[in-house]
């Protein structure tokens, strides 16, 4: 089940012609690598672009990351991990 979150995080990301990946992050006091990224899409929020990720951990774990340009901030927007 998806599970709405919504906290900031700290992100490590990679950039390569152009593009922005994340490739680990830390969530509630713990660092996870993320494994692929399996989508990318950008919307607005007023006057600023905010770049969503996808993507599953080592233990196929699914996150939804956001990435704030007014703010340069990150968010963890989803979570559905198994139990």
């Amino acid at each position: 089940m998806i599970e709405s979150i919504e906290e900031p995080i700290e992100v490590l990301v990679r950039f390569d012609r152009g593009r922005m990946t994340p490739f680990r992050f830390r969530w509630n006091q713990s660092v996870f690598r993320i494994e692929k990224v399996t989508g990318m899409w950008e919307d607005r929020e007023g006057s600023f672009r905010r770049c969503h990720f996808s993507v599953l951990t080592e233990n196929n774990d699914y996150f939804e990351l956001r990435f704030h340009t007014g703010d340069l901030g990150w968010i963890l927007s989803k979570t559905s991990v198994d139990a």
